[in-house]
């Protein structure tokens, strides 16, 4: 018998419309969703449920979204696990300091 695996994953998210638009889309492509609306949030859930993969969706300005990253790089329960940028925007300040990642890798 084969068991199907689910994925588990956090999004973090603090515009509810655009948060529930992203969680039916990764409901839909097999994930098991947990999500959140703020830094702190995210990074206790983050600590509490260890997701596979986590989707940050990254502001205008990326304001809060970049110190979530990198409380999540400093923190020796979370640093492993993949973090994933959605937006719908461009943004320098923010592609500046992050890196695209295979998708294959998480």
């Amino acid at each position: 018998m084969n068991a199907v695996r689910i994925a588990s994953a956090l999004l973090v998210d603090d515009d509810a419309a655009s948060s529930q638009a992203n969680q039916q889309r990764l409901e839909g492509d097999g994930y098991s969703v947990v999500t959140a609306r703020d830094r702190t949030e995210g990074l206790g859930r983050a600590r509490q449920g260890a997701p596979n993969v986590i989707f940050i969706h990254l502001g205008a300005n990326g304001a809060g979204s970049l110190p979530l990253i990198e409380a999540l790089r400093a923190d020796d329960a979370c640093r492993h696990i993949p973090v994933v940028v959605l937006t719908g925007q461009s943004s320098a300040t923010a592609s500046a300091k992050l890196r695209p990642v295979n998708r294959d890798l998480w």
